[in-house]
C-alpha cells in the first residue's frame, strides 16, 4: 500500500531519518490519501524532542508557536507550505472536558496514535515501513465506518467537541457511525452544552456543507435537543394545508436535502419556518396558515447564529434568504433587474436556489410555485448570460460623469440622475451608451 508523499515532506522525514529518529505522515493526511484524495496539509510525527527538531531543521524556517505541546512548524527550501512536525506524545486526563490536564512525550509511535479521536485519524506512513495501523483504521476506512479508538465512551469523555466531529467525519466522507460509536455519541451528547459555543460553529459549519445528507439528518435527530432546541420543537408540528406533506421539521430537513452545499443555504434551509411555531392560524375550513412566519424565523435565527459565533458575512446571507424565502420574483426581465438593483445578482440566484428547493420539499400542489421559479430562473440566466445592466455600477456613466457634465457638486442630485438613467436601462439595455445616456440627461455635449 503505497502513498505519495509530496517533496516538502519527503525532505523532512528523510532528514529526520539521518539523525537516527524515526519520522512518519500522520493523521488525516493519512486518511485522504488512502481514500484517494489530494490531502491540504500533511502532518509529520517524531520522537525527535522539539528542541531536537529545532537543531535538526535550524537552516530551514520555523515556526515555533506550539514547541510547548510538541509541534514545530517547518518550512523546506523551495516549498510554499510550512509542515507541522510533533513529537510523540501522551496525554494526561481532561479534567476540563476539551484539552489534557498535561502532555508528556513518548517514543512509542503506537501510544501516539492512541490518543487520536478515531481510527481512520489514527494512522501513520513512511516510505521505509509503508503503513502503520495499529487501531484497524484501514478495516474502518474499507467499511466506511466511524469508530473511536479505544472505548468511545472514554474517547468522548475527553472532548466532548469529538460527538459532533463523529457525526462530521461520517457527513463528509459518507460513513457510517459504528454502532458502538454511535451509542456512546447519543448517550454523552448532553455534555455538548457545555463546549464552548464557537466550537460547535466551527465543526457545524464543515458538517452542513457535507454531501451525505443522512449523516446530517442523524445528527439533527440525535442532537437537536441539546444543541439546537427551537429545531427539536418542531418536530410534530403539523401543516394542515395541501402546499404540506411533512411537519415543520422534517420539511425543513428536506429543503437542507435538496440546497446546494454553501453553508448560507443550509442554514437558511434549517431556520427559515422555525417562526411558524409561534403563527399559525386554523381556518374555518381547518387548514393551516402562517402569516409573518418569516419575520418569527428571521429574529429566531438571528439569536441562534450569533449563539454560535457564525461569521457576519454568512449570518447576513443567511437571514436574507430566511427575509425573502417567501417573495415571489416576478419572471419578467425588467422586474428581476429591479430585483438584481434592490439586491445583487447573487442573491438573486441563491433565492431562486432556495426556493426551488423550498419548493421540492413540499406537496404536488407546490408545483405551482416551481413552475414560476423556474420560469424566473430562466430570465435570470438570460440576463446574466448576456450582462445585460441592472446596477449602478453596470452604467456608462458614473457619478464623477455626472457631476463634471453637470457641473454639480457631490449630492443626492448626482444619485437621483444616476436612479434616473439606471431605470431607462433597465427597461431598454441598449441605451447604456455614454453619447446616449448624455441625451438622456438633456444635455447638447454629447462627449462626456
Amino acid at each position: 500500500m503505497r502513498i505519495d508523499i509530496p517533496c516538502g515532506a519527503l525532505q523532512l522525514i528523510a532528514r529526520l531519518n539521518q539523525a537516527g529518529h524515526e519520522a512518519y505522515a500522520v493523521g488525516g493526511c493519512v486518511r485522504d490519501s488512502l481514500l484517494g484524495k489530494i490531502p491540504p496539509d500533511w502532518d509529520i510525527t517524531t520522537p525527535a524532542k522539539p528542541p531536537e527538531i529545532a537543531e535538526i531543521f535550524a537552516d530551514f524556517k520555523q515556526i515555533r508557536f506550539g514547541s510547548r505541546h510538541g509541534t514545530i512548524a517547518v518550512k523546506p527550501p523551495g516549498a510554499e507550505n510550512y509542515y507541522e512536525i510533533t513529537t510523540y506524545r501522551i496525554d494526561g486526563n481532561y479534567a476540563d472536558g476539551r484539552r489534557p490536564d498535561s502532555v508528556s512525550f513518548t517514543h512509542n509511535l503506537t501510544e501516539d496514535l492512541r490518543r487520536r479521536d478515531f481510527t481512520i485519524n489514527a494512522m501513520a506512513y513512511s516510505p521505509n515501513e509503508g503503513l502503520i495501523d495499529p487501531f484497524g483504521g484501514a478495516v474502518d476506512l474499507a467499511a466506511r465506518q466511524i469508530r473511536c479508538v479505544g472505548a468511545s465512551e472514554h474517547r468522548f469523555s475527553e472532548d466532548y467537541l469529538r460527538i459532533i466531529r463523529a457525526y462530521r467525519f461520517a457527513a463528509v466522507l459518507g460513513f457510517d457511525l459504528e454502532p458502538n460509536t454511535h451509542k456512546a455519541a447519543k448517550a454523552l451528547r448532553h455534555n455538548l452544552a457545555k463546549i464552548a459555543r464557537e466550537r460547535i460553529g466551527a465543526e457545524i459549519s464543515k458538517l452542513l456543507v457535507a454531501e451525505n445528507f443522512t449523516a446530517i439528518r442523524i445528527f439533527f435527530d440525535d442532537n437537536a435537543d441539546v444543541l439546537f432546541p427551537e429545531i427539536a420543537a418542531l418536530r410534530g408540528f403539523a401543516q394542515n394545508n395541501p402546499y404540506h406533506i411533512y411537519d415543520v421539521y422534517d420539511h425543513s430537513l428536506e429543503v437542507l436535502r435538496h440546497t446546494s452545499p454553501a453553508l448560507h443555504m443550509r442554514l437558511a434551509a434549517v431556520f427559515h419556518d422555525v417562526g411558524k411555531l409561534h403563527t399559525k392560524t386554523t381556518k374555518p375550513c381547518g387548514t393551516d396558515s402562517f402569516k409573518s412566519h418569516p419575520k418569527y424565523s428571521l429574529q429566531i435565527a438571528k439569536k441562534a447564529l450569533r449563539f454560535y459565533c457564525f461569521d457576519s458575512i454568512t449570518t447576513a446571507k443567511t437571514l436574507n434568504l430566511i427575509r425573502y424565502h417567501h417573495h415571489t420574483l416576478n419572471p419578467q426581465k425588467v422586474a428581476i433587474k429591479r430585483f438584481i438593483c434592490e439586491h445583487s445578482r447573487e442573491f438573486a440566484t441563491d433565492l431562486l436556489d432556495f426556493q426551488r428547493a423550498d419548493n421540492l420539499a413540499k406537496s404536488q400542489k407546490a408545483a405551482e410555485n416551481l413552475a414560476n421559479i423556474e420560469a424566473a430562473a430562466k430570465v435570470l440566466a438570460e440576463i446574466l448570460d448576456t450582462e445585460e445592466p441592472a446596477t449602478l455600477k453596470d452604467l456608462a456613466l458614473n457619478g464623477q460623469d455626472i457631476m463634471r457634465i453637470l457641473k454639480i457638486p457631490p449630492g443626492p442630485a448626482v444619485g437621483g440622475h444616476l436612479k434616473v438613467l439606471l431605470e431607462a436601462v433597465i427597461e431598454d439595455p441598449s441605451l447604456n451608451d455614454a453619447e446616449k445616456l448624455v441625451n438622456l440627461l438633456g444635455l447638447t455635449d454629447s462627449n462626456p
